[in-house]
């Protein structure tokens, strides 16, 4: 609870910052088609109105008993990714607080993973949502059932178009607040 009290000063304080509300609506806007075109993934589509959640497209492990609507703005600006953000936020502390009522009425949590033996010649992929947006886990094995390759794609690998569009035709000076408002990981791009 302190910890949601804590986000709600914070927030709080940027939101009712005329100055900081101001540079927000006019920077970095990206519409939704153009979000859709460049294959935007996580808090930075949903800032520009699409509905892509990995925990939704791909239900697994307790997201198969939540319900829940992933925040999105229409707006596709600098503002409507951090409001994503600040609802993502609000939605993150309701699911936990779901969750551990659920364990105090003896739902179990476990995923029930395990070691296990990997199939020869095989290739899998697995879909999962990160604070991001969308992680690729591709593996492939060799005819012992080993690793032959493991490939990662980060949400940044698709989010930096994204950050390219946002700064068409903006001052330089946007560049930072643009840069911030998508969060992307540099080495998550090279992956």
């Amino acid at each position: 609870d302190q910890a949601s009290v804590d986000a709600r000063n914070a927030i709080d304080l940027l939101w009712l910052t005329p100055s900081v509300r101001a540079r927000f609506e006019n920077a970095g806007r990206i519409s939704a088609e153009a979000a859709l075109e460049v294959g935007l993934v996580g808090p930075a589509a949903r800032a520009s109105g699409l509905e892509r959640d990995a925990r939704r497209e791909f239900k697994a492990g307790v997201y198969r008993d939540i319900v829940f609507t992933p925040p999105t703005q229409p707006d596709g600006n600098v503002q409507a990714r951090a409001w994503v953000r600040w609802l993502e936020i609000q939605q993150s502390i309701s699911l936990i607080r779901q969750l551990l009522d659920r364990v105090e009425q003896g739902y179990s949590l476990a995923c029930g993973a395990a070691a296990l033996d990997l199939a020869p010649n095989a290739a899998v992929v697995s879909v999962v949502e990160g604070w991001r947006g969308e992680i690729c886990h591709v593996a492939i094995t060799d005819s012992q059932g080993r690793f032959r390759s493991y490939k990662i794609v980060d949400p940044s690998f698709h989010n930096w178009m994204g950050l390219a569009l946002a700064l068409r035709n903006q001052q330089i000076s946007d560049f930072p607040l643009c840069n911030k408002s998508f969060n992307l990981s540099y080495c998550g791009h090279d992956l």
